[in-house]
């Protein structure tokens, strides 16, 4: 498992008898619209920007989580790749906009306040739609950049396959809510969903295993499962996100349409860790769904579905890339700031 295929799911796309806009000023929350300069941090730029922004709200004697989630989002709209964030709150927007200006640096933060709060869809679109998870328990990590990572930005990839003709819409919208610090450890706040620790996993791969019904016989703990067991453990103590991501296409081209969502959800999927047989999985949308998952876009909606990623690797599902990345039609701003020259202007986009 890990890499994506069609013949695993069927990516259909179909028109709806309605038609969905929603104008930026009834967009709940902020939508903020960044236009970054090439010349940035990526990976860790957004590595850092999530440790500054993981603030975890907690009620009550046993310490519910009350957190407000946010989202980042990617959009190929109008022929440009686009970056944004959703903020819950005018005063968390005023927050993000700080660390991502001082994260990302040179680049531009604003408020949406007029147009599109979200790409518009018509009836004689065809729309086709993908939720990711992951395929197994979330202590086990997928692939990120620290460690033996990624040798390049994956963006470079997913971006590419977002990109057809102008007509064409695609969002890619992660949707994260901060987990509180004892999410992978007990440490006898009894907060462990499964009565599990990171601990506890770690040590059951490390145990040999009886196999064998008729000739019962004792197997050995292997590397890999020693291995996965190290890096298991190192989750201890991470600062982590609850996540939801989905990936939506539109366009007056069926097959465009499921060409985009089918290919954009074959990138993530190769966020895959051989060590930990952990990645994301993608499941297709069914047309009787499509009404619900575009209201969830539109919301910014966030549900438990335990996808608990850490900080490193959210960063590497939601980052503003660098000029690494070398895809054409990027929202890029090509001044510095105090700048009125594009620096190499003649090699810009």
């Amino acid at each position: 498992m890990g890499l994506f295929s069609r013949s695993n799911s069927t990516f259909t796309a179909s028109r709806l008898s309605e038609q969905y806009f929603q104008p930026a000023e009834e967009t709940p929350g902020t939508l903020l619209r960044i236009t970054p300069h090439k010349d940035n941090d990526g990976i860790q730029g957004a590595a850092r920007l999530l440790q500054s922004i993981h603030d975890v709200q907690t009620k009550g004697l046993r310490g519910k989580n009350v957190s407000d989630h946010h989202a980042f989002e990617l959009w190929f709209d109008e022929g440009r790749v686009k970056f944004l964030m959703h903020a819950a709150t005018e005063k968390a927007a005023i927050k993000y906009t700080t660390h991502l200006e001082n994260a990302y640096a040179n680049s531009d933060v604003h408020t949406v306040e007029d147009g599109d709060g979200f790409p518009p869809i018509n009836t004689d679109d065809y729309v086709a739609a993908a939720e990711l998870d992951i395929e197994r328990h979330y202590f086990y990590p997928i692939r990120h950049h620290e460690g033996d990572g990624f040798t390049h930005d994956p963006y470079s990839e997913v971006t590419t396959e977002m990109q057809g003709p102008e007509e064409t819409r695609v969002v890619v919208q992660v949707v994260f809510r901060p987990e509180p610090k004892e999410w992978a450890t007990d440490d006898g706040g009894g907060l462990l969903r499964s009565g599990e620790s990171v601990d506890d996993v770690a040590e059951g791969l490390r145990q040999n295993t009886v196999t064998g019904w008729l000739d019962p016989r004792e197997r050995e703990a292997s590397k890999k499962d020693k291995d996965a067991a190290k890096i298991i453990e190192q989750q201890r103590g991470k600062y982590a996100f609850n996540t939801n991501l989905r990936i939506i296409a539109v366009s007056p081209d069926k097959y465009e349409a499921e060409a985009r969502c089918e290919g954009v959800a074959g990138m993530f999927t190769r966020y895959y860790n051989s060590k930990t047989e952990q990645g994301f999985e993608a499941t297709p949308i069914s047309k009787s769904r499509l009404p619900a998952i575009i209201e969830s876009f539109h919301t910014r909606e966030w549900h438990d579905r335990e996808m608990i990623l850490t900080i490193d690797e959210l960063a590497g599902a939601a980052h503003i890339p660098n000029e690494e990345i070398n895809t054409p039609n990027i929202d890029w701003k090509n001044t510095q700031r105090g700048s009125s020259i594009p620096p190499d202007s003649a090699q810009q986009q």
